[in-house]
Formats: C-alpha cells, sequence, structure tokens
C-alpha cells in the first residue's frame, strides 16, 4: 500500500549560515513519500543559490521565491498553500531535524489536527543548551484557555492534517500563525503532542522572528481580542476573554483593577500553566498586570 503523500514546508530569508545542515535532515528522512516545499521571501545572501543547488539534486523538492518581501506570516502562509500532502510538517531554516520525526509524527497524529513534539535547543555553535519543556508544560484536547497569555506549540514542532487550514481561515495579521493554528486546533478539541525530542531548534540573534514594537500588556490585550475573534472556541473561553477584556479597559480609569487581578487569580491554573514560573513569579506579574 502506498504511503501517504506528506509535505514539508520551508520558509528561507537570509538563512545560509545553517540551511545546508537542515536540508540534509530533511531530504534523509525515512518516509517514503515527501516534497519539500521550498518559499524564500527575497533572500540577499546566497540562500536562494544554495537552495537551487539542493533542487537540482533532489525531485522531492519544490522551490519558489516571492516577487517581494512578504514577512514571516505570510510567506508560511503561503508555502502552506503550495503544498499537496495530506499532512504538513513546518521547518525552520536553521534546525536540524531527527531522522525519525515524520515517521513519528505520521505514526501518532491519529485523528487529531494538530501533534506537536518536545524539542532540543542548541546555540549557534550547535551546543546543546536545553529543551524546550525545560521551561514550558504541554496541553492538549479544547485546551484554548490555556493558550491565550502563553504559546508552548512551536511551528518547527507542527505537524498537522492539512483539514486544519479549512478551519484558520487567514491568519491574523498580529499573531504567530503557530499560535493561531494551535488555538484553532485546541477549539475543536483535537490537538495532541508526543514527549520525544524530534528537532534540534536552534536559538541565535538572527532568527527570524522579531520582538513587538507595543508594550506586552498592550500585546496580550491585543492577542486576546483576535481570540474573541476566532469563530469556533468554546463560549466559556469567549467569556472568559470578555471579562478580561473589560477588566483591561478599567485600567483606563483607575490605577489598579481589582476586577483583572480577581480573573488573573482565579483562572491562574490555566492561564499561567504553560509556563514553568514560580508562584512568586506569577504573583508578582499579576499585581504589575493589574496596574494602569
Amino acid at each position: 500500500m502506498a504511503s501517504e503523500l506528506i509535505s514539508i514546508a520551508v520558509c528561507t530569508y537570509n538563512g545560509e549560515k545553517y540551511l545546508r545542515e537542515q536540508l540534509d535532515s530533511l531530504k534523509n528522512q525515512n518516509y517514503p513519500n515527501l516534497e519539500i516545499v521550498i518559499v524564500d521571501d527575497c533572500s540577499n545572501d546566497g540562500t536562494y543559490s544554495l537552495l537551487e543547488e539542493y533542487q537540482q539534486k533532489y525531485d522531492q523538492i519544490r522551490l519558489y521565491r516571492n516577487d517581494e518581501n512578504l514577512g514571516f506570516n505570510k510567506n508560511f502562509a503561503r508555502a502552506l498553500s503550495l503544498c499537496k500532502g495530506s499532512f504538513i510538517a513546518i521547518a525552520d531554516q536553521d534546525d536540524i531535524w531527527d531522522l525519525h520525526k515524520i515517521t513519528q509524527m505520521m505514526d501518532h497524529i491519529k485523528d487529531n489536527l494538530l501533534l506537536y513534539h518536545d524539542s532540543a535547543i542548541i546555540d549557534q555553535n550547535g551546543s546543546l543548551t536545553g529543551k524546550m519543556s525545560d521551561g514550558h508544560r504541554f496541553v492538549k484536547g479544547q485546551c484554548t484557555a490555556y493558550l491565550l497569555y502563553n504559546n508552548s506549540i512551536s511551528g518547527h514542532a507542527c505537524f498537522f492534517n492539512k483539514e486544519l487550514l479549512s478551519y484558520t481561515g487567514t491568519f491574523p495579521e498580529n499573531m504567530y500563525y503557530d499560535w493561531w493554528m494551535a488555538y484553532t486546533a485546541a477549539c475543536l478539541g483535537r490537538l495532541d503532542f508526543i514527549t520525544d525530542t524530534l528537532v534540534y531548534h536552534r536559538r541565535h540573534l538572527s532568527n527570524s522572528t522579531v520582538k513587538d514594537t507595543i508594550n506586552d500588556k498592550d500585546k496580550r490585550i491585543r492577542n486576546l481580542n483576535i481570540f474573541l475573534a476566532h469563530p469556533l472556541h468554546p463560549k466559556e473561553t469567549a467569556l472568559l476573554i470578555s471579562k478580561l477584556l473589560q477588566a483591561y479597559r478599567l485600567l483606563a480609569n483607575t490605577i489598579f483593577s481589582f476586577q483583572l487581578c480577581y480573573l488573573l487569580i482565579a483562572n491562574s491554573k490555566k492561564i499561567f500553566y504553560t509556563r514553568k514560573k514560580s508562584l512568586f513569579s506569577r504573583i508578582k506579574f499579576i499585581i504589575k498586570e493589574s496596574k494602569s
């Protein structure tokens, strides 16, 4: 029986330094039926020349180049739209994959829309510095409230059924695509994880995700408004978001919002679950968040 086609979506931008090692780990996956869809976002270093070199050697690589720089979210949206596989895995340009990753994910996804895994963290020199699970707890099922303030589901660890894209709609402009995808799968209760460490995820100063120019509180309020507009979330989560946003609005007319403080404390087991922080750190955050 023929294996289902699985797509690996790769977005590149000025990634020449680490790209060869990642491409080798993708093309050498032990799963037998793969396409590697690569979209370059107008790199101005040697990235595209390197990609052309690999495309000429390996038939499973489909290479595209944008006419103009689309930016992080829109470039991934384009890459995903070009994938032909029934399942899609997302790859960062500077990571290194375990050669059994696709097989492992395919074996465990079952009826879930999105499956993710743990990752090892490496620095710019390839030295191991820890694991994703050192600082995060993973969540599954209908866990929307757990994803309102923090996201423990990174794009590089995601493997999803293409059906998920029929529910996500257009990715919100001001939210990372992986957070939105994870939230959507959680709305439907079809989100799961495995504890296997299947990627060496590289963190360095040139990572493509950049810091927001607004302050963190404004970012959280912005994200809550985006989540509130999601058509699929449970009523309980929608009610919680509405109460939180109302409490944030009170900060415009007061020094301290006791309503926000109460809501954060009452829902802290969910809201703060994904980040491994001490009780003292949580209390400190709640007090600071509740001040204008």
